[in-house]
């Protein structure tokens, strides 16, 4: 019964991960900058003392940005992801909580002690190395060391990969 629930509990995590999969950073970044730049451009003509720039590539940059919309990702809490896994497995909200806890602190051990979970379908979690690298204070603009690091990351498979496109 608990390796079914285990089972589940994968499978529900697929549809847990679409909403972070889903999104795209790049094109909602690339929109921001665009309205920047078209803020910038209004608030310059509008101040009258100002020269006028050329405004036709910025403006086809604005429609860009009227195009691309940005999409809303509903966030699912642990409350209503164990409800979800309770509702599909048949077990109680109590017996499923323990489960998903069980199955995050296995992947959490593991992953630590240096080993990579594969689920077939789903992904891999694995720990990967971080270089030392300089990097620079934002706000003094002084460089310093940044020491290298261990930090977990997730691939996902092929399955999960086709179901979120």
């Amino acid at each position: 019964m608990k390796t079914h629930a285990i089972i589940l509990i994968s499978a529900l995590m697929i549809n847990a991960a679409q909403a972070f999969t889903t999104s795209n950073h790049a094109c909602q970044r690339k929109a921001l900058i665009t309205s920047r730049k078209s803020t910038t451009i209004k608030a310059a003509a509008s101040s009258g003392g100002a020269k006028k720039k050329k405004a036709t590539p910025k403006k086809k940059a604005a429609v860009k940005k009227e195009e691309v919309k940005k999409e809303e990702v509903e966030t699912v809490r642990k409350p209503e992801f164990v409800a979800s896994i309770a509702e599909k497995t048949g077990m109680s909200k109590t017996d499923s909580e323990a489960a998903l806890a069980a199955v995050i602190e296995t992947i959490t051990e593991n992953v630590a002690a240096g080993k990579r979970i594969s689920m077939l379908g789903f992904g891999t979690f694995k720990l990967t190395n971080r270089a030392a690298r300089v990097g620079r204070n934002p706000k003094t603009g002084e460089e310093i060391q940044i020491k290298a690091s261990k930090t977990p990351s997730f691939s996902a498979g092929k399955a999960f990969k086709e179901k979120c496109n």
